[in-house]
């Protein structure tokens, strides 16, 4: 426009405006082409970059799901590992278990054959009796009765020694069996429980825990158990409670209920143990007070309940 325009024209103020416009249209289009290469430029740029970026997302994804696949499987491999080493646990507490019985079965069988080998001495010597019969002297009657009185002290003394004298231990139990006889159901019980304290080294405690009750020689629990058994006539001893745990679906309340420690199930009261029944009118294995020596009142009654199972399994 400007070209058209004389060259004096443009000093006019008309001019002036025109010459402002085309100048303005120049710097417009400058600025368009300028524009459209940094718009090129910029969207190559952002579209390369994108790529780059999509292509690492998707790598991080890709390892993200193999890091999720491991810790999924290391997880599994955890539980796996816990159950077989439970599975170990348990194997290595029966095998515990089991050479524990073997050790007693081995002491038993020990004491078994040295009784045998006195038995063989007593036969001996009665052979030697009766030897001793047939023959014409004036002393024979004085000899017999001699060799006798010593037989019966020696038949005692292995009586004594086979149900009375605890080989893993070393107990003996002669007083509880004294009591007993002498229907001193009380005093009995009384026995019973320090005695057992004593086996496991529990005096200070007065209880036994888990593991005095796993340890606990199965040997000194029959004797116990034989001696209140035979002197009751079948009404107490650990064998009785166990039928009637086993009855009772092993539940500590009927159980306690049924041998006569509960005063009363609604409320699971225990009774105290001075308002036990220290004769054969008691509840069928009343005595004797096995809960006692497991800890009643020694924490919570789910304990409790625990060691009653270990303990009667245990016979």
């Amino acid at each position: 426009m400007m070209n058209n325009i004389g060259n004096s024209h443009w000093k006019t103020p008309l001019g002036c405006y025109e010459k402002a416009i085309d100048d303005l249209r120049r710097a417009r289009e400058r600025f368009q082409e300028e524009f459209q290469i940094l718009k090129v430029t910029y969207t190559q740029t952002l579209e390369s970059n994108l790529q780059t970026y999509q292509s690492e997302i998707n790598a991080l994804k890709s390892e993200l799901y193999t890091t999720r696949e491991r810790l999924v499987n290391a997880e599994k491999a955890a539980q796996e590992a816990q159950i077989k080493l439970i599975d170990v646990e348990n194997v290595a507490n029966a095998a515990q278990t089991e050479l524990r019985a073997i050790k007693e079965d081995m002491t038993e069988r020990t004491i078994n054959s040295q009784i045998i080998d006195e038995i063989t001495q007593i036969k001996e010597q009665l052979s030697q009796l009766h030897s001793l019969t047939k023959r014409d002297s004036s002393d024979m009657e004085s000899q017999i009765l001699q060799s006798l009185s010593a037989l019966q002290l020696q038949c005692t003394r292995l009586e004594a020694e086979l149900t009375l004298v605890s080989p893993a231990s070393g107990i003996d139990y002669t007083k509880l069996q004294e009591l007993l006889v002498e229907k001193k159901w009380d005093e009995a019980d009384k026995e019973t429980y320090t005695l057992m304290l004593k086996v496991a080294e529990r005096e200070g405690e007065r209880w036994l825990d888990d593991g005095n009750i796993k340890n606990f020689p199965r040997h000194d629990l029959r004797i116990i158990n034989n001696l209140w058994l035979k002197y009751s006539n079948g009404q107490f001893g650990f064998s009785v409670q166990k039928r009637i745990w086993r009855d009772a679906n092993e539940d500590y309340k009927r159980f306690g209920d049924r041998v006569g420690w509960l005063a009363n199930l609604v409320n699971s009261e225990w009774l105290k143990y001075e308002n036990y029944d220290f004769s054969l009118n008691a509840p069928e294995g009343h005595l004797p007070s096995t809960v006692q020596v497991v800890g009643l009142g020694r924490g919570n009654l789910g304990g409790l309940q625990h060691r009653l199972k270990i303990f009667l399994s245990r016979y």
